[in-house]
């Protein structure tokens, strides 16, 4: 009798990795850094001013006007806090999709991305979320221009279908060693449902998952190619023999 063939399709779970991607703060840091120190050297001599006599014998009694400066010192801090800092939140970009991190981390995955378009300066993103939400993300160039760079340059190779942005937009080339590696761990499948067939898919064995776009499918329906354009044949469920 021929030996059993123990390949079905199914794969060892691969690596999957992804770029953290904090952005640009408001202004130059060398400004804020010396914003900063300026405020809390302020801060420390109102603070003895108004308060060393409590502290110390040795101290001067209150100083006229150390309380404002005190308080001007604080207000620098804070505008050092401010200028040093950016409101746009911190985006990761890889094998996961795109995740916009804000407490928790809600991802737009690669299949759920409808379109990426060029406008205003800015890389748009329409799609559905992890849970199928409509979502939606400008990424400005001015702040986030790796992240931007990354978004165009991972969804070119994963979903070219979706994208509309020109050769010549002005985004940055991609850095291999931009933002920060993030592990992340295998896609989690159980109770997913299988792409083609809609089916819930209860035992992780029988889920085979597209490399490029991670959509998941049951191993019986399989299809030829990846609706991300990605072929499929080598995850296809391979009959046994006898």
């Amino acid at each position: 009798m021929a030996k059993k063939t123990k390949s079905d399709g199914r794969e060892r779970p691969r690596a999957r990795h992804e770029q953290r991607f904090e952005a640009r703060p408001n202004a130059n840091p060398v400004l804020s850094h010396g914003l900063g120190a300026l405020g809390a050297l302020a801060m420390g001599a109102g603070a003895w001013g108004q308060f060393g006599s409590l502290v110390s014998d040795s101290a001067p009694e209150p100083l006229k006007g150390a309380s404002y400066i005190l308080f001007g010192g604080a207000l620098a801090v804070a505008g050092a806090i401010w200028l040093g800092t950016s409101g746009e939140p911190v985006l990761r970009v890889g094998d996961a999709g795109i995740g916009i991190e804000k407490g928790g981390v809600r991802r737009i995955p690669w299949y759920g991305v409808e379109r990426i378009e060029w406008r205003g300066e800015a890389v748009r993103v329409t799609g559905k979320d992890q849970s199928g939400v409509a979502a939606a993300l400008v990424v400005p160039v001015a702040k986030h221009p790796q992240a931007a760079s990354w978004i165009v340059k991972e969804a070119r190779e994963r979903v070219p279908s979706v994208i509309d942005v020109p050769e010549d937009a002005t985004i940055p080339a991609p850095l291999a060693n931009a933002g920060e590696s993030v592990t992340l761990e295998p896609v989690q499948v159980v109770g997913m449902r299988c792409v083609a067939s809609d089916k819930i898919i209860s035992y992780e064995p029988d889920a085979r998952i597209c490399r490029r776009c991670e959509r998941v499918y049951l191993k019986s329906e399989v299809p030829d190619t990846c609706a991300c354009g990605a072929s499929l044949v080598d995850l296809k469920a391979r009959p046994k023999t006898a």
